[in-house]
C-alpha cells in the first residue's frame, strides 16, 4: 500500500499534505509570528473589495472556509495545507499539459515538496503562499489555450483570463507571470494565436473579473499608495544587494531539489551535470517561459528601477522549476532513481513528524515566549470577565492583528476593527451604531510583569472624550496541558467601553 501511495501521484500529495498538516501542527501550535494569518481572518469578517494593502481573494477563500470549518489553530492550518494540495496538483496539471512523462511529472511533484516554499513556507498562509496555488493552475490553462484544438482551446482561454485575474486578487506581483506569458504569444511562431478568438476571450474574462476591484482602487488611493511604496526604492548599494539576494533565491529556497536533481538525475562531473539539467529546453520553449520567465520578469522590474526587490517574493516564482530540471535529466537515470526518491518519502514523513516532536519539545522547555504565548485562551478571559459583570455583549474589539486574535478566539460573535470605531479605514465598513454597543480595546499581551499603561491610559482617554464608560483590566493567562509542561503566565492588559 506505501508503495502504491509514492507511486501515484494523486495519493502522494494527499498523503504528503496530511503529514506536512501534523507536522505543522505538532510543532506550532501558534499562528505565524509576523501576523499574516491573523490579519487575513481580519479582513475575511466581510467581503472586501481591497485593503489598505493586498487585493482579496485569499480573504475571500478564509471566509468561505470557516464558514463551514471552527475557528482553531488547526483548522487555520489545515486550510494552508489544502492550499498546498492545490499547488502540488496545479505542478501535477502543469508538467501533464506541457506532455512531460508521468514519471517525470511524479517526480517533478516530489522535489518541489522538498522545497522549502512547499515545506517550510506554506505554514504562513499569506499573500505569497496564496500565488503557490494560483500561479501553476493559472500557467496550466494557458499551456492548454495555446495548445489545444480550436474548442477546448476557447473554453482554457476563458479560463486562463479567470485565473489570471484571480491570480492578480491574490498579489498584485502575478503581473510577473502574466507579462512573459503575454510575451511567449508574440514570438513570431505564435503569433497566428491572434488571428483567433482565444487571447481576445481571454483579455474580455480577465478584464470583467478584474472590473470591479479596479473600480474599488479608483476610489481608494491607499491601496495603490502602498503598492506604489514598493518601488520606493533606497540607495543604490541597497539595491543591488537584494538584486544579489534575489539572483540566489532558488539556491535557499529550492537547495533540496537541486542537490538531489545533481545527484540523482544526471551523470558525469558536477559542473557538467548542472549544465544538463538548467540547459534550455529548445523542443519545450514554452517550459522554459513558464519556469524562468517571472523571475527574469522580477530582475528586469528591479534593474529599471520600479520596484525595491523582497526576497519573499521569490516564494511562488519556482512553482515550474522542477519540471524543468526533470525535463532534462537523463531517461536512464530517471527511470532508476526516481522510484528510490519516491520510497524515501516514507523515512521522510516519519521523520517530519518525529522532527515536529522534538523541535515542540525544545520549544516548550526552553520557555519560547512565541509558544507559550496564550492568544486562545486571552481571548476566552478577556470575554468570561467581562460576561462576569456586565450583561450586554461585547459586539468589537479593536485594534489591529492583535486584536484579531480575540475575534478569531473568543467564544461568540466580535466583530475585530482595524482600528477604533470612529476612525475606521476607508476601505472598511462603518459601525454607524458603536457608541451603542460595548467593546473592547486591545493594548498587550506580555509576559507578566510588562503591561503598556501607556495604551490603557490613551484609551480612557478616548472613550470619556467620545462619552463612553471605561474600564481598564489587566488579566493574568497562561497555556496549559502536554504540550505546554512549564508555568509561563502572561498579562493581558484591556480597556471595555460601553454607553453610559
Amino acid at each position: 500500500m506505501l508503495k502504491s501511495i509514492t507511486s501515484r501521484p494523486v495519493p502522494f500529495i494527499i498523503v504528503h499534505c496530511l503529514v506536512w498538516w501534523a507536522m505543522t501542527v505538532i510543532a506550532k501550535p501558534v499562528l505565524d509570528s509576523y501576523g499574516d494569518m491573523i490579519e487575513v481572518y481580519a479582513w475575511s469578517q466581510h467581503w472586501l473589495l481591497g485593503s489598505n494593502k493586498h487585493p482579496q481573494f485569499l480573504p475571500w477563500l478564509a471566509k468561505i472556509w470557516f464558514m463551514a470549518a471552527p475557528k482553531s489553530i488547526a483548522s487555520f492550518y489545515l486550510l494552508s495545507a489544502v492550499n498546498l494540495a492545490v499547488a502540488l496538483l496545479g505542478i501535477l496539471a502543469l508538467g501533464r499539459a506541457l506532455k512531460l512523462g508521468e514519471t517525470q511529472v511524479l517526480l517533478a511533484v516530489a522535489l518541489s515538496a522538498l522545497a522549502l516554499p512547499y515545506l517550510t513556507l506554506p505554514g504562513k498562509l499569506n499573500m505569497n503562499a496564496i500565488c503557490l496555488a494560483t500561479w501553476p493552475w493559472t500557467a496550466w490553462a494557458f499551456v492548454r489555450a495555446v495548445s489545444d484544438p480550436v474548442r477546448p482551446r476557447l473554453f482554457h482561454a476563458a479560463l486562463f483570463g479567470l485565473l489570471a485575474a484571480l491570480s492578480m486578487l491574490g498579489k498584485y506581483y502575478s503581473i510577473v507571470l502574466l507579462i512573459p506569458l503575454f510575451g511567449f504569444t508574440l514570438m513570431p511562431r505564435q503569433l497566428r494565436l491572434w488571428k483567433t478568438a482565444a487571447p481576445w476571450l481571454a483579455i474580455a474574462v480577465f478584464l470583467a473579473a478584474l472590473a470591479p476591484h479596479l473600480l474599488w482602487l479608483a476610489d481608494h488611493r491607499e491601496a495603490i499608495a502602498y503598492a506604489s511604496d514598493q518601488g520606493s526604492g533606497d540607495d543604490l548599494g541597497r539595491a543591488i544587494y537584494y538584486i544579489a539576494k534575489f539572483a540566489l533565491a532558488p539556491l535557499f529556497y529550492w537547495p533540496l531539489p537541486l542537490l538531489l536533481s545533481g545527484l540523482l538525475l544526471a551523470s558525469g562531473p558536477l559542473l557538467a551535470r548542472f549544465s544538463r539539467l538548467l540547459r534550455w529546453p529548445r523542443a519545450m520553449p514554452l517550459l522554459g517561459v513558464v519556469a524562468l520567465g517571472p523571475w527574469l520578469t522580477t530582475f528586469l522590474f528591479a534593474v529599471t528601477g520600479l520596484v525595491e526587490l523582497s526576497t519573499p517574493w521569490a516564494i511562488p516564482i519556482g512553482f515550474a522549476f522542477t519540471l524543468y530540471v526533470v525535463a532534462n535529466a537523463e531517461p536512464r537515470l530517471l527511470e532508476a532513481n526516481g522510484p528510490r526518491l519516491m520510497r524515501a518519502f516514507h523515512a521522510f514523513w516519519l521523520a517530519l513528524l518525529a522532527g515536529a516532536i522534538v523541535v515542540a519539545a525544545l520549544r516548550a522547555y526552553t520557555a519560547e515566549t512565541e509558544y507559550y504565548t496564550p492568544e486562545e485562551e486571552a481571548a476566552v478571559a478577556a470575554v468570561e470577565h467581562w460576561q462576569g459583570g456586565h450583561d450586554m455583549p461585547l459586539s468589537w474589539v479593536s485594534s489591529g492583528n492583535r486584536a484579531a486574535y480575540i475575534s478569531f478566539f473568543a467564544p461568540g460573535s466580535i466583530e475585530a476593527l482595524p482600528g477604533l470605531p470612529d476612525s475606521l479605514p476607508s476601505y472598511y465598513p462603518p459601525r454607524e451604531n458603536w457608541r451603542a454597543e460595548a467593546g473592547l480595546v486591545y493594548c498587550s499581551l506580555q509576559p507578566s510583569g510588562n503591561v503598556d499603561g501607556t495604551c490603557l491610559q490613551d484609551v480612557r482617554g478616548w472613550a470619556e472624550a467620545a462619552g463612553m464608560q471605561a474600564e481598564e483590566a489587566v488579566l493574568t493567562v497562561k497555556r496549559s496541558g502536554l504540550q505546554f509542561p512549564l508555568d509561563v503566565p502572561f498579562d493581558l492588559a484591556v480597556v471595555y467601553v460601553w454607553p453610559k
